[in-house]
């Protein structure tokens, strides 16, 4: 299985893929993870941590489905954390042919939303997303989610985000996205953890609540 973590041009998406890798071992998961994303911030957190949960190999290629995907082990789970969308474009096409499950990170603001449905430059995720289709095998894009991110407690912009993103922004023209109900809170712990274990509590409930229910609805074993 190919889980992709996708992003428009936002914080935090590394530090997803990083703490569901530990999260997922520690639900007894086989992982293993990609870096896809320039900045080889994923690779650099597996080299210098001695608990993380698998090795990361360099994959920023546009060739990724050619050259990356038919070399991992099926039967575990894999991760690939690719860079902001409107940037490379290239490598998320191509990560997108051969992903099971996308989840895009998205913090619940003005200027997060608008970079994902109608960015200033470069093309909205959700079509890239729909072009996958003519790539791939079943002829339809992956299933996908949006996660929110850095969630402030109390405020009500994650509830009002969620309600643009499902019914196609406020005149419902817009794609309709499919959000987790996990949200990612903003805490510094979270902000902060790329690069360092994740032995603390506050790194661990969210995304333990993540992979419960990406199993509830039936993308995890």
């Amino acid at each position: 299985m190919l889980i992709a973590s996708l992003k428009p041009r936002t914080m935090g998406g590394t530090t997803n893929t990083g703490l569901l890798a530990y999260a997922l071992s520690r639900a007894g998961h086989t992982v293993a993870c990609y870096d896809a994303d320039e900045s080889l911030q994923l690779s650099a957190w597996g080299r210098d941590v001695d608990d993380f949960p698998c090795e990361v190999t360099i994959a920023d290629t546009p060739a990724f489905a050619e050259t990356v995907y038919p070399k991992m082990d099926h039967s575990i789970i894999n991760l690939v954390d690719a860079g902001h969308a409107e940037n490379h474009p290239d490598i998320v096409d191509a990560i997108l042919e051969v992903t099971d499950l996308a989840i895009v990170t998205v913090s619940p603001t003005k200027p997060d939303y608008d970079r994902l449905t109608q960015p200033e430059r470069g093309t909205p995720l959700a079509k890239v997303i729909k072009r996958s289709a003519a790539l791939r095998e079943s002829g339809k894009p992956p299933a996908t989610f949006v996660l929110l991110n850095r969630c402030q407690a109390g405020s009500g912009s994650p509830k009002k985000y969620t309600g643009l993103l499902q019914t196609g922004g406020e005149d419902g023209t817009g794609p309709r996205w499919n959000v987790l109900s996990t949200r990612i809170p903003r805490r510094e712990d979270i902000a902060s953890a790329v690069g360092f274990p994740c032995n603390k509590a506050t790194r661990k409930a969210p995304y333990d609540a993540l992979v419960t229910e990406l199993k509830q609805l039936g993308y995890l074993p």
